[in-house]
């Protein structure tokens, strides 16, 4: 069985899984009336999840599919979860009678590139790596 090698791509997954699971935690205490507080609490699981399913896509990719991760998977992943993204805030506007949040939208987007540049601007030895 292929190992995955430990790169920023998972460094970020990992901080992404922890985020989304303390919001998560957080929202049931109900800990403060503060706007800023209320507000972080909202987008934040956007950043957490975005982070959490790229690493994840690529574990899939590598491990199930066994398939190089290429700058073309890495590109299409990330634009892939950006658009389900898009996909649940329209279906929760549309079905669950919650807003669509452009705020949630932004951190999506700025999960996303950044996920997307990081392994990229550093030179991630594993961006791409297989085995």
């Amino acid at each position: 069985m292929k190992k995955i090698k430990f790169g920023s791509m998972e460094i970020l997954g990992y901080i992404g899984l922890i985020v989304w699971i303390a919001v998560i935690q957080l929202r049931g205490m109900n800990l403060s009336g503060n706007a800023c507080y209320i507000f972080l609490l909202g987008i934040l699981p956007n950043l957490g999840a975005a982070w959490a399913m790229t690493m994840l896509g690529k574990w899939i990719i590598l491990l199930l599919l066994k398939r190089a991760y290429t700058f073309r998977k890495h590109v299409m992943l990330c634009a892939g979860i950006l658009a389900l993204g898009l996909v649940s805030e329209i279906a929760h506007d549309l079905f669950l009678n919650s807003p669509f949040d452009i705020y949630d939208m932004l951190l999506s987007a700025a999960a996303q590139a950044v996920i997307f540049l990081l392994p990229i601007l550093i030179k991630d030895k594993f961006l791409y790596s297989y085995d």
